[in-house]
């Protein structure tokens, strides 16, 4: 972000009053812009001989990897409804019944934290 949406100044980083890290601050109204980590939910979906379901990867990044069903979850949704819908739409699997397995964070090299049910 190079430019302020509310008031178009220029965006500077600096340590805000109060605050510990360096954040993107509009240089003329004082708007701070946090860098929050992305949500990802995803499933570890198994069968009844408890075999595991791995999606190959068509897009970068990682283009060619094997991976769980996950994705960014969407505004408005709950983690076990964004991991349902993924699942769907990259495995075209439905899943029926999800619990929380597991919750990894991921810094420093994405900033983000991945929340697979199964």
């Amino acid at each position: 972000m190079n430019f302020c949406p509310n008031c178009s100044a220029k965006i500077i980083k600096e340590i805000p009053e109060g605050d510990n890290l360096e954040r993107d601050v509009c240089s003329q109204c004082g708007e701070i812009f946090y860098t929050n980590p992305n949500v990802v939910a995803g499933v570890l979906p198994y069968n009844d001989k408890n075999q595991i379901l791995l999606c190959k990867r068509s897009i970068e990044p990682r283009e060619g990897f094997w991976t769980l069903p996950a994705g960014f979850l969407e505004n408005g949704e709950t983690i076990e409804q964004g991991a349902i819908r993924e699942t769907l739409e990259e495995a075209k699997l439905r899943v029926k019944d999800s619990k929380l397995f597991t919750v990894i964070s991921v810094p420093p090299h994405r900033s983000g934290l991945y929340i697979l049910h199964c």
